[in-house]
């Protein structure tokens, strides 16, 4: 038979190793898997020489916080498919009833996400834990997210009804243990007693500058948010989830320390089944290679702190990639001072390439290791497997075509986000997509975003 799509001549990446293969995509589904030439397709990508990987999820992004989210789901999953990533999860936070407003913002990504996408929602207040089951069983969302870093600003910051306190989590997981169907809890890992007391204040209430401020640096934030507060709060947590029985649903989410990374392989050890999650800035970059434009929480570290992180990503310690991704403009993004720019930058696009330039071809993780952090580990953390995350029949035909040995300077006219900066830019990296593929359609292809805003749908979970 003639199908959709076929993938000729490729090396595909699967869960059993690299198979030189052919791959067929029919009705949004990989349709079968043959010796290289022996399937028919109306459409056929070549991939003589490259390797076809399943499409890369990107779990952690902010949609929606700097610009409207119908805006962010149009320009990011144009970028995204530049950097060979077809699903994103984007952590999203509102005040309201869940139960009322999230129609609405279903809609405006339906009508816009150029690839699959997923919520996992923030829970801000006991009103968002009651509704935790109504959120699992009418909206399709088991994602969530428990942000310490807030736990003294809730109240100013979203103008909610409690504090984020212990008690508050605790309830927080029971809730998610207690439903029949399997969810997960991201973690930001954070003692707030501590990074207040070094800030001087909470960093996350907006007060007046003061026109005395001295000059300062990327140092001081490394200082004000140190990794014994993240790394101590870790346990902390995971601590708190195995309370409940929750520990194997426990995400650790952008781990940015050698020492948490380090506490995290002494939790698995002592029998906790907790997720480690890190981010590309944290693998790539350094304090002394940053400025205003890598300002985020926790920040970019040492270069021994980025050495153990890959060593904890190769030795299976931490299992996936995440972005922390924010669409936002150099306008938005700086401020006078280091102190007045903003948290967040945009990087989905260059996650895939990074871990290809600086994992695989640098030799510190094999490519099978890339697939499983950027992509198999990923669906399975988030709920998404076996739909998402592999190359076998009966998954998404989401897939990635690259070539490991290509060259390119990341500018962001070629990321094709938004955002008018790129905190790597300048800087050469080896390992892009030439295609990506999209529920069986080619999305992308050397350069040119070809699918149309509204051609990606949300995955309801339990998938």
């Amino acid at each position: 038979m003639s199908y959709d799509l076929v993938i000729t001549n490729g090396t595909l990446v699967t869960e059993d190793g690299l198979l030189e293969a052919d791959v067929a995509a029919e009705d949004s589904q990989i349709a079968a898997i043959g010796c290289s030439g022996s399937l028919e397709g109306n459409k056929i990508v070549d991939a003589n020489g490259k390797h076809v990987l399943p499409g890369a999820i990107d779990p952690h992004t902010h949609h929606g916080i700097y610009n409207s989210l119908e805006e962010d789901a149009n320009t990011e999953s144009r970028s995204d498919l530049v950097g060979g990533v077809t699903t994103t999860g984007n952590f999203f936070r509102r005040a309201g009833s869940y139960e009322e407003i999230m129609d609405d913002y279903f809609e405006a990504a339906e009508a816009n996400y150029r690839h699959d996408y997923f919520f996992s929602l923030g829970l801000l207040s006991f009103k968002h834990v009651e509704e935790i089951p109504l959120i699992v069983e009418e909206l399709g969302i088991t994602t969530f997210k428990w942000y310490m870093n807030y736990k003294y600003a809730a109240r100013e910051k979203f103008g909610v009804d409690c504090e984020m306190r212990d008690d508050f989590g605790s309830a927080f997981i029971k809730a998610l243990a207690n439903q029949d169907v399997p969810t997960t809890l991201g973690y930001h890992s954070e003692n707030v007693e501590i990074t207040n007391a070094l800030a001087g204040g909470n960093p996350y209430i907006e007060t007046e500058a003061d026109d005395d401020t001295k000059v300062e640096g990327y140092e001081v934030f490394v200082e004000e948010f140190p990794d014994y507060a993240e790394a101590q709060s870790l346990v902390s947590g995971a601590s708190l989830a195995r309370q409940h029985n929750y520990d194997d649903s426990f995400y650790a989410v952008h781990v940015s320390a050698g020492r948490t990374a380090n506490e995290l392989a002494t939790l698995q050890e002592a029998g906790y089944d907790v997720t480690g999650e890190t981010c590309t800035h944290y693998l790539t970059l350094t304090t002394e290679e940053c400025d205003a434009r890598m300002k985020v929480n926790p920040p970019v570290r040492s270069a021994d702190d980025q050495e153990t992180l890959w060593k904890r990503l190769a030795d299976g310690t931490i299992s996936c990639i995440g972005t922390d991704h924010c669409a936002n403009t150099t306008d938005e993004k700086f401020g006078d001072t280091i102190r007045e720019s903003k948290f967040g930058f945009p990087s989905s696009a260059t996650m895939l390439p990074l871990i290809l330039s600086e994992g695989v071809n640098e030799g510190r993780i094999s490519l099978e290791r890339a697939v499983e952090v950027t992509s198999t580990n990923t669906a399975k953390a988030w709920n998404l497997y076996p739909k998402k995350g592999m190359i076998r029949v009966g998954s998404d035909a989401d897939l990635v075509v690259v070539d490991l040995d290509e060259t390119k300077t990341v500018t962001p006219g070629l990321l094709q986000s938004v955002a008018d900066y790129s905190i790597y830019e300048g800087r050469d990296v080896t390992g892009w997509p030439t295609q990506t593929i999209v529920g069986g359609e080619i999305a992308y292809e050397n350069g040119e975003v070809i699918a149309e805003p509204g051609s990606g749908t949300h995955i309801d979970r339990p998938v």
